[in-house]
């Protein structure tokens, strides 16, 4: 597999953050270190260096057919990285969605055993675990090509899902606004938070630290030992999470909380709905539908 530097890729530097436009949109992103794993809606993966800012297309995943049409670019749905392997969830034929692991520049796929998923998070060298839309948590062993492990949650439909790698904890958000923790090492539900009064949206979770938006309009976020509630005057479509600070969108701004949950920073921000916020050391990165991801200077 080629590894290649786009050499059409457009930054835009405004008074120390900058854009990066894209071919398509970005529609799964995954930080790892320093570098910025990119799923699009056109089935190309892109690695982009924010240290050397070099933007290298990874693959370009197979196109599929349905019922309508053939030779159709598939969307991302999914990313994650864990050392040198990276695991991708993408659209397939007729509706349904395959398991992709790149290693070494080979791609591996597997025809999905469930249905339904809606992200997938590497837990080992040989596991992916997959979430799915009915609140499902899954071990799928791609080795071997057989789910291992299965537990239902709730009756509820899961509305966003994230995975705090280092303490090996998922962060799973419902409708109805409740959020599970569930311990992967021990492969149960280990907390819950009633949380928000709607479906959420989306959440992050690093350590003790948690924050999800919801249809209810409002952020809601909790650093151990107190919660904490932002009227967002707006569906909380994006929130993001790092070990000290979180964010949240609104409809023309994102705002930035510190762990103590004051608001330290408000980006003015009135492009296309934000699908990712992810804090890097010096920035905060944001996905949106317009070919565009955003770096906010957070110095």
């Amino acid at each position: 597999m080629r590894f290649f530097v786009v050499l059409f890729m457009a930054i835009t530097f405004l008074w120390g953050s900058f854009e990066l436009k894209l071919p398509a949109n970005a529609v799964s992103v995954k930080l790892d270190k320093d570098d910025l794993l990119i799923g699009l809606d056109n089935g190309e993966l892109y690695n982009y260096s924010i240290k050397t800012q070099e933007l290298n297309k990874m693959i370009d995943l197979p196109k599929f057919s349905n019922y309508f049409d053939n030779d159709i670019a598939p969307k991302i749905f999914s990313i994650d990285k864990l050392g040198d392997v990276v695991a991708i969830l993408y659209e397939s034929d007729n509706g349904t969605k395959s398991l992709g692991i790149l290693e070494n520049g080979n791609l591996k796929s597997f025809k999905m055993p469930t249905d339904g998923v809606k992200k997938i998070f590497l837990l080992d060298s040989n596991h992916v675990i997959f979430v799915t839309l009915s609140s499902e948590v899954e071990y799928y062993n791609f080795k071997d090509g057989k789910v291992v492990f299965e537990n239902k949650l709730t009756t509820s439909s899961t509305g966003d899902a994230a995975y705090d790698k280092k303490n090996g904890v998922l962060a799973i958000g419902i409708e109805g606004g409740v959020i599970f923790y569930f311990d992967t090492k021990l492969k149960r539900v280990v907390k819950q938070v009633n949380a928000q009064k709607d479906t959420i949206y989306s959440v992050g979770i690093d350590g003790k630290l948690l924050i999800s938006g919801s249809a209810d309009k409002k952020s809601y976020f909790n650093n151990g030992s107190k919660e904490f509630y932002y009227e967002a005057k707006f569906l909380v479509y994006c929130v993001g999470i790092s070990s000290d600070k979180g964010a949240f969108s609104t409809e023309n701004s994102v705002k930035i909380i510190d762990k103590n949950g004051e608001i330290i920073k408000n980006i003015e921000y009135d492009g296309a709905s934000l699908n990712y916020l992810i804090f890097s050391n010096d920035y905060l990165i944001g996905s949106s539908y317009d070919n565009k991801i955003y770096f906010w200077s957070i110095k």
